[in-house]
This record gives C-alpha cells, structure tokens and sequence, in this order.
C-alpha cells in the first residue's frame, strides 16, 4: 500500500503527543518478536503487515487518528488470525514488560506519563537518576524530570559562554572596574532563559543567577566585563543572548543522547 493511498497520517503515544504515523514501527515490532521465537519469514511478516494497515485504514479511515495501545491491538488479532501463535505469544509478553517498566520508571519519576527522554533511559538508568541526581523536595518525593535535569545542567553550562560574549567581554582587561551591584537572585528565579525554537521556554533558576553573577564579578574585578551587571541584566531581559540557546541545545542533546553525562 503506498503512502498515497494510506490514509492514516498520525498516532497518539502514551503521553497524549500526536506523532507522525510510521508504518514501519509495525513492521519492526512484528519482526522481532518473528525471529525471537525462532519464525521469522519474510513473505508472512509483509502478508500480516498488509493486513494491519488494511484494518486501520478500515477502522480510522482518515478522520480519526489510533492510539498506539490501539494499533499494538490490532497487531495482536492479526498475528492470531495468521496461527502465528508463538509469534502472538512473545509479542504479547513484550507489551506487558514494556508496561511494567513503564509503570516502575513513573513510579520512580513521580509522574503519570513517561516523555520523550525518560524513554531513553533504561529502567536501571532512571533508578540511579532518580536515588542520586534529580531534585527531590524536603520529604524526599521527587520533583525533577531527567529531562528538567539535562535542561538544569545544560543551562549551568552556558553560562560561561554568555559571560564571554565580545559584545560583554573584554579579553584583555581594559575596561573599568565597575561598581558592584546588589544582586537577588530570589527576584529573577525562573524569569530569564532562551526561547527555542519550538517556543518552549527554558531558564535559569535563582541557583543559576546567584553563580552567574560570582562568575561576572571575578570578570569585573579583573577589568575584563564591558557592561555593569545592571546594563548586562537589561540585556538578558531584553533576550540579547538568546542566540546562546543553540549552544544549550547542543549541551542538553549531549547528555540526552549520553555522549556526555554530568556528575550533576
């Protein structure tokens, strides 16, 4: 069936995000439990594929968009009704331990949904995150995603680039020392930060601002910042830097991607 005439454009996860819909997921998914019970042939894995995109294409048409329990459902039915019943077995038996771990990784994250970087992570993984390195409040529940930790981590990282930044810095250490501003971090938690390019928001908590401002004051005191923390502050307001959110994006898909973990 060609892309053409395959109505079926999205599918809905788990986590209520509307996807584009891949034909091939089923296909994979099929396959695998084909050759983990030893049954793999190729002409059966095309004939019960054909069949399930034929079923949907019936059932959601293309108004309606499946949800993935719905489509995995469907995979089921066909494999029974193709006597692959071993193959139907170890499908089945697949589904429920993805569940498990599913329902252990919100357990240990405390959340009713699992997102794109959670699913990254191995169960063993998440555990480790969620015991050493993710926020926690007083009584000790967690309260930090590993996503919102790479963010964390990720906007740590940056800051020193910013504070490098020619139109800020001077490396030779010409400039004028400036007067040492009062400073709240308390005042700006979570108010200044980079725009994406999805449109999200990310940015810097009072933690973050408090190091920002001990990193610009040793620049300062060297002679080497061209703007007060006053002039510098408006900047950051004003979204001047937020040509820095490539960099956070390439710090945070470092980590999510594991090519570089923090000690966080």
């Amino acid at each position: 069936m060609s892309s053409q005439e395959y109505p079926i454009k999205k599918v809905i996860k788990r986590d209520g995000r509307v996807v584009e819909f891949d034909s091939n997921r089923i296909k994979n998914a099929i396959k695998k439990a084909m050759i983990s019970v030893g049954k793999y042939d190729e002409k059966t894995l095309r004939k019960v594929t054909k069949y399930v995109l034929e079923v949907l294409k019936d059932k959601y048409g293309v108004e309606k968009t499946p949800h993935v329990e719905e489509i995995q459902d469907i995979v089921e039915f066909a494999l029974v009704k193709y006597d692959l019943y071993e193959v139907a077995k170890a499908y089945i038996l697949y589904r429920k331990e993805r569940e498990k771990i599913r329902k252990e990784k919100m357990l240990l994250l405390n959340k009713d949904y699992l997102d794109e970087v959670d699913k990254r992570f191995s169960l063993n993984s998440i555990r480790l995150l969620a015991s050493r390195y993710l926020l926690k409040d007083e009584k000790g529940k967690v309260i930090e995603s590993p996503k919102q930790m790479f963010q964390r981590v990720a906007m740590l990282i940056v800051i020193p680039d910013i504070l490098y930044d020619e139109r800020i810095f001077d490396k030779e250490g010409f400039q004028e020392i400036h007067k040492k501003d009062i400073f709240d971090p308390d005042e700006y938690d979570n108010r200044l930060g980079f725009t994406l390019p999805d449109g999200s928001r990310v940015t810097w908590n009072k933690y973050h601002l408090e190091r920002m401002k001990c990193l610009y004051d040793e620049l300062n005191e060297k002679g080497m910042m061209k703007k007060s923390w006053s002039e510098f502050l408006e900047m950051l307001k004003n979204g001047e830097f937020n040509d820095y959110s490539r960099l956070f994006l390439k710090y945070y898909n470092l980590m999510i991607t594991k090519k570089f973990m923090p000690n966080s």
